[in-house]
């Protein structure tokens, strides 16, 4: 039940990012999706936010879940690409925006976390009997 949990949770954040990203794109681009292709980004956003999951995955190294998912990622795109819009030189810069965003904000939480531990921790007495 955990792990469908923490699932739902991600295709969730990538329905959520995908979101974002595509309200902006047609923004930008000053376009009106049609149905179809507004739930084949949400679609596609859904299977990129469950790709993520290999960052749990703690058995291999962190360059190799990164190298893993932007393939995966870079796969998932191109299946659905003919089908939406877009091109690869999108991809890879909003790719890399998403990837330092969650990165940052990953190196904050662990910083925030590792300060909580620093305010929990007893202080040690040096008294010698």
């Amino acid at each position: 039940m955990k792990h469908f949990k923490e699932a739902i949770v991600y295709l969730l954040v990538g329905i959520g990012v995908g979101s974002f990203i595509s309200l902006l794109s047609f923004t930008l681009n000053h376009a009106t999706p049609s149905m179809k292709k507004f739930g084949l980004l949400m679609t596609m956003s859904a299977i990129m936010g469950l790709l993520s999951l290999i960052f749990e995955y703690d058995k291999i190294t962190f360059i190799t879940q990164l190298i893993s998912h932007f393939i995966l990622e870079m796969l998932t795109y191109g299946f659905f690409i003919w089908l939406t819009f877009g091109n690869i030189p999108t991809f890879v810069i909003t790719y890399v925006i998403i990837f330092i965003y969650f990165r940052k904000q990953g190196s904050d939480n662990v910083r925030r976390i590792n300060e909580q531990l620093q305010k929990n921790k007893p202080i040690k007495s040096d008294s010698t009997n």
